[in-house]
């Protein structure tokens, strides 16, 4: 004789105990409910006096419970570091490429790009609540440091500009009659020109500078083009003296090593005077590094002075750590190389990203939560106000 299944022959006491724990949960959860909204309604009554409304009309300081660095260090998401290498702007296409000063191939092209594409990338960013922030700006991500990031509009996306080497359409002066200007159509004269329709873009790109080769292209300019970047708010980032591979030097010895970087320390004083103290980071020629030399460059001896680096610069990689990672090292940031595909694939269309945290409009249900969030600790971080 064939049985019955269990599940059929018991059908109609399954089903009512499943009845019965739906109902049992939703009590549970109504009594934990009410256990949180009483604790919750306690602790804003308790600090109904501490709230601050933001300058924008129609939102609240969503840090009224929080510091901003507290918040902000418990966002997960990483920040993209974007790598440009050649703007190839009309001058670099005339008195470069076409008189073949420099070649363009199938192996070298993807260190290139247009004028039009670089100040199109700007645009696109920014059309997709992309905001950029400097290195230091980036680093101060890192748990404990001090954070100044009330500039940036909530639930932005960030991002670091970068340009490496120091070369082809970067950063170019131009003869407009009697008069020398800056390209517009160079990197940073497209920046200047994106920060004057758009005020929230700030010139805090870092230009990572070697001395392989003239600086900028144009030997007569160069004092006047690295202290106009420290002028204009950039940033300069030690690239070495001769762009050589520093983690294979370093195996064979320290001295190479002490040489490259400490002799593009001497070229830049001898350009900027005191203000090379501004340049506290190196970036690793062709992203050659290692733990060893991680550790190595945090301190560099040379002709008797002692230059201190806060962080290094990789050459290429996936999208940088957000530095509030356990895993982080500023000696190893990580950075895009950008070419037509990684752009896109890298960078915007990128699910991943950090976002600043969210403004609430005001409602007239008082000291409702609408957000809380739950991360090394309990904070409540938006509510209503009247």
């Amino acid at each position: 004789m064939r049985k019955t299944p269990f599940f059929k022959k018991n059908i109609s006491f399954i089903i009512i105990l499943f009845i019965f724990s739906l109902v049992l949960m939703s009590q549970y959860i109504i009594i934990f409910e009410d256990f949180i909204n009483e604790k919750i309604m306690f602790f804003i009554n308790e600090k109904k006096s501490h709230f601050k409304i933001d300058e924008n009309d129609g939102f609240m300081n969503q840090f009224a419970f929080n510091r901003l660095d507290e918040i902000i260090e418990n966002l997960p998401g990483r920040i993209p570091i974007l790598e440009y290498h050649i703007i190839e702007t009309p001058f670099v296409y005339s008195n470069y490429i076409l008189t073949k000063r420099i070649t363009k191939n199938k192996k070298n092209e993807r260190f290139f790009i247009s004028s039009e594409e670089f100040r199109r990338h700007l645009e696109i960013l920014y059309e997709n609540g992309f905001r950029n922030i400097s290195l230091d700006e980036y680093l101060s991500l890192m748990k404990g440091n001090v954070k100044d990031l009330k500039r940036i509009p909530p639930r932005s996306k960030l991002f670091v500009l970068t340009f490496d080497d120091a070369t082809f359409g970067q950063f170019d002066f131009i003869e407009d009659g009697t008069n020398l200007i800056v390209d517009p159509d160079c990197a940073v004269g497209i920046m200047l020109d994106f920060a004057r329709k758009n005020p929230d873009f700030k010139l805090n790109a870092a230009f990572c500078i070697d001395f392989e080769n003239v600086p900028f292209l144009q030997s007569e300019y160069v004092g006047k083009k690295l202290n106009l970047l420290l002028d204009l708010g950039f940033e300069l980032v030690n690239h070495t003296k001769s762009h050589k591979p520093l983690a294979k030097m370093l195996k064979k010895t320290n001295i190479i090593v002490d040489y490259e970087i400490g002799k593009a320390m001497e070229i830049f004083e001898s350009y900027l005077g005191y203000r090379v103290t501004s340049i506290n980071k190196i970036c690793y020629p062709n992203g050659d590094d290692s733990q060893l030399l991680k550790d190595y460059v945090k301190k560099i001896k040379y002709n008797g002075r002692e230059y201190n680096f806060i962080a290094a610069l990789d050459a290429e990689g996936p999208l940088a750590l957000n530095p509030n990672e356990e895993t982080f090292d500023p000696y190893a940031i990580r950075r895009i190389e950008i070419n037509k595909d990684s752009f896109f694939t890298c960078v915007i269309n990128v699910k991943t990203i950090f976002k600043m945290p969210a403004l609430v409009l005001k409602k007239s249900d008082i000291g409702k939560i609408v957000k809380t969030s739950l991360s090394n600790s309990f904070y409540l971080d938006l509510i209503k106000l009247p």
